[in-house]
């Protein structure tokens, strides 16, 4: 059976991936700060965006405004078909997002996830990126991380949009890596050691259900306003 693919638009990766991400998947973006993720996540919206692929892409952690900023400055500014919500002042902004479904019933999670399809009809997008995982987490105020967890990658399911979550690594000594196990993707960024001064942006696809793909560490590397990879060399 074949499945549709959604390019990352990185050059030299979309072969090592077996043509991009399949259409529908649910893809965790975990790495630490300074390791790009969230520019790599709204670059991938872009150049689908430019090629016709709607997306929408969620601030919660920073303001969203200063985030299209900082993307324009990298080359990188907004195109039609592209939209940015933000959500980076958190409770008061969410709620005036789901006012509209404040008349049914339903955890916040529910209602957010309805609040998305809803959006999705509108804007007619089909990617869709949550930066990060971790913010959306407390601001929809899960008890039960992994039932919750369960439900809500349900939901993204569902919707068959190809969601992208940004994420930051578990805090060492913790266990739980519900996420990695419920998403069809993992990709880790990291930044590697190439001399005493020195490091590299890395990129690993450790996971993609369907696909058959590399799971080498590539050099993830931008410039001119575009990502690409390069064989990693320790």
């Amino acid at each position: 059976m074949t499945v549709d693919r959604i390019p990352t638009c990185v050059r030299a990766y979309d072969a090592e991936l077996g043509g991009g991400i399949p259409q529908g998947a649910i893809v965790l973006l975990r790495g630490g700060p300074g390791t790009m993720k969230s520019s790599l996540a709204y670059s991938l919206l872009r150049h689908n965006a430019l090629q016709g692929r709607g997306g929408l892409f969620i601030c919660l952690e920073q303001d969203g405004d200063v985030l299209l900023e900082q993307m324009a400055g990298m080359g990188l500014a907004r195109p039609d078909g592209l939209t940015v919500l933000d959500l980076s002042r958190g409770r008061p902004q969410l709620e005036k997002l789901l006012a509209g479904e404040q008349g049914e019933r339903g955890k916040p999670a529910v209602l957010f996830l309805r609040r998305l399809e809803a959006l999705r009809r509108e804007a007619r997008f089909e990617l869709l990126a949550i930066d990060s995982w971790n913010a959306l987490e407390l601001l929809l105020g899960f008890t039960d991380r992994r039932l919750e967890s369960f439900e809500f990658f349900r939901g993204l399911r569902a919707s068959k949009m190809t969601t992208f979550l940004i994420s930051e690594p578990p805090a060492p000594g913790t266990s739980d890596f519900t996420e990695e196990f419920l998403a069809d993707g993992v990709f880790y960024l990291k930044l590697e050691g190439v001399g005493e001064l020195d490091y590299q942006r890395r990129i690993q696809c450790a996971k993609l259900r369907g696909t058959g793909h590399s799971q080498d560490f590539f050099t993830l590397v931008f410039e001119h306003g575009q990502f690409e990879v390069a064989r990693a060399i320790g």
